[in-house]
């Protein structure tokens, strides 16, 4: 199907429950183009995108993974996968899983790590080769859970203003793989996007002393930004326009000003991806009834 986004040649929708539900709101997009240079994760072409899930009667079952097979574009099929994290039983040394409550605004893919934002906590790090099929009782009705592995924790120096991790994309084009984040915010508050330069060895992000550090932050994002790409030095951010109007992308080569390219995205545009092999910038949208997800060619973007 075609999606209602101007510049969009291909998409899907959720089934019915998934495109009502006001329970679970879809935020990041990833692809198996980030997890292999060929494109592909077990000879399959898959897309990825996280969900957190909102309070009701006090509680959330936390943030979940959809991991959609559209190897064959015609017939996409989809399988949910809750987050979780072990932790230990300090008497019974029984590991049990706890439910991840993170806002999920973005993801990326690389290897067998699926990169998850975490507002202001920063990364946490799910590895797909630990996802289970649980035999016994299922976790908030989940048969399949992913564990968390690993988290990078965010601070702040002395005077500078807490990151927030709204959204992440993975960038190859340069000599070593980076990860470009940045933040949801309006008028009056910080918009940054930074890049965090991956460990080729590790698969980690690249420490100094201990520490990761950005390669690089600009300060100057536009308001109610949803997501960022870099395609060859080229930038792409994707910005919201409220419940009912189209979301509007923008782009810029290295330094250069921004430039609009319009309200060319669906409403309640979300985080970003980029499919190299298709040169195809990805994108999900939230709102209930209107939650697509889409890619649009650069082609159609000249």
């Amino acid at each position: 199907m075609r999606p209602p986004a101007p510049a969009a040649s291909y998409g899907f929708r959720w089934n019915l429950l998934d495109s009502t539900t006001l329970r679970w709101w879809p935020q990041g997009v990833t692809t198996s183009a980030d997890a292999s240079e060929a494109g592909l994760v077990g000879g399959r072409e898959l897309v990825v995108v996280s969900w957190y899930a909102k309070k009701f009667r006090g509680r959330s079952p936390g943030a979940r993974l959809t991991f959609v097979d559209v190897t064959d574009r015609e017939q996409p099929t989809y399988h949910h996968v809750l987050l979780v994290e072990p932790v230990r039983d300090d008497h019974t040394r029984a590991v049990q899983p706890r439910l991840v409550h993170v806002h999920a605004g973005g993801i990326a893919w690389h290897g067998t790590t699926i990169w998850v934002v975490d507002t202001y906590g920063g990364f946490r790090l799910f590895d797909v080769d630990d996802l289970l099929r649980l035999d016994g009782a299922p976790v908030e009705g989940y048969r399949y859970v992913l564990p968390q592995r690993s988290a990078y924790r965010a601070v702040a120096g002395e005077g500078i203003e807490r990151f927030r991790f709204s959204f992440v994309s993975l960038d190859r084009s340069g000599s070593a793989p980076c990860l470009v984040t940045g933040e949801y915010g309006g008028a009056d508050a910080t918009r940054r996007i930074a890049r965090f330069r991956i460990d080729p060895a590790s698969g980690g992000l690249a420490l100094d002393d201990g520490v990761a550090r950005p390669v690089a932050v600009s300060h100057d994002g536009p308001p109610r930004m949803q997501g960022a790409v870099s395609v060859g030095g080229r930038q792409y951010l994707a910005t919201s326009n409220g419940r009912w109007h189209r979301g509007t992308l923008w782009s810029r080569q290295r330094d250069e000003p921004l430039q609009e390219r319009g309200p060319v995205l669906a409403v309640g545009p979300e985080d970003l991806g980029y499919w190299p092999q298709r040169d195809e910038l990805w994108n999900v949208s939230e709102h209930p009834l209107r939650r697509y997800v889409y890619a649009v060619p650069r082609a159609n973007l000249d």
